[in-house]
């Protein structure tokens, strides 16, 4: 059996064991963690893809755990850029995170004053238009469809996947219109598939936190700050959990 992980730096590997591993180890399985700081929704799901069609020709076992970024998050091809493992030159476009004020409340749908000013300034020209037409209705749209498409192929091939918001939740209501028929049929069919930890309700973040989990660099990024080792440990519990309660559902077989 073999554990994959993918996800912005949350999930990524760091310097001390992360839920992927504690995952891997309940579960006596390898672990494969291509989770990437900085990554972009659109990055997490199309390496997660690909990664899992590789994998899948060596392992028949295979647990999945996608943890979702920030839909404010872009990427950009940048050729003058060394490619990135098996992706490529996509490159997600970074921001001094240092210059950011982390203690706005729901920075996951607001758009930080003058931010393209605090990127590399060989992108910082597509970045600030990118920004100008920049639309929460429109990022959840398109992240809505992909992750269904990807539970979809993850059903078909028995692996047992699980989406959850790493960062913060998705926004609410008041921002987006859930309610429209470009969003209402998508909405509904992911608060349905067992794939998926309801983004709306749930982060990763947002449960360590409310569990008495101090962010390890709060000082920088405040109630947006990365989990520590012993919140990685508490998170995998529940985790391990639902994954458990998943693989008793009915396999799909590819015909």
């Amino acid at each position: 059996m073999v554990v994959y992980s993918n996800s912005c730096s949350f999930g990524a590997p760091q310097e001390h064991p992360t839920y992927a591993d504690y995952v891997s180890e309940h579960f006596k399985a390898s672990v494969v963690n291509h989770g990437l700081m900085n990554s972009c929704n659109q990055r997490i799901i199309r390496t997660t893809l690909r990664d899992l069609l590789e994998l899948k020709k060596q392992h028949h076992d295979i647990t999945a755990l996608v943890g979702l970024s920030f839909i404010s998050r872009v990427e950009l091809w940048q050729s003058d850029l060394p490619a990135q493992r098996n992706d490529g030159h996509f490159h997600s476009i970074c921001v001094d995170h240092q210059k950011i004020d982390w203690s706005l409340k729901g920075l996951i749908d607001t758009r930080v004053p003058n931010i393209h000013l605090m990127t590399d300034p060989a992108v910082r020209d597509y970045y600030k238009n990118w920004l100008i037409h920049y639309s929460p209705e429109a990022e959840i749209s398109n992240l809505l469809t992909n992750l269904l498409m990807l539970s979809g192929w993850a059903k078909q091939h028995n692996i047992n996947l699980l989406i959850f918001s790493n960062v913060d939740v998705l926004p609410a209501a008041d921002a987006v219109g859930y309610d429209s028929p470009f969003l209402s049929t998508l909405v509904e069919e992911i608060r349905q598939d067992p794939s998926f930890v309801d983004p709306w309700q749930f982060s990763f973040g947002t449960y360590v936190l409310a569990h008495g989990f101090h962010p390890k660099d709060y000082q920088l990024y405040r109630q947006h700050g990365h989990p520590g080792q012993l919140a990685h440990e508490f998170f995998s519990k529940f985790l391990i959990d639902k994954l458990e309660k998943n693989s008793s559902c009915v396999t799909y077989t590819v015909q």
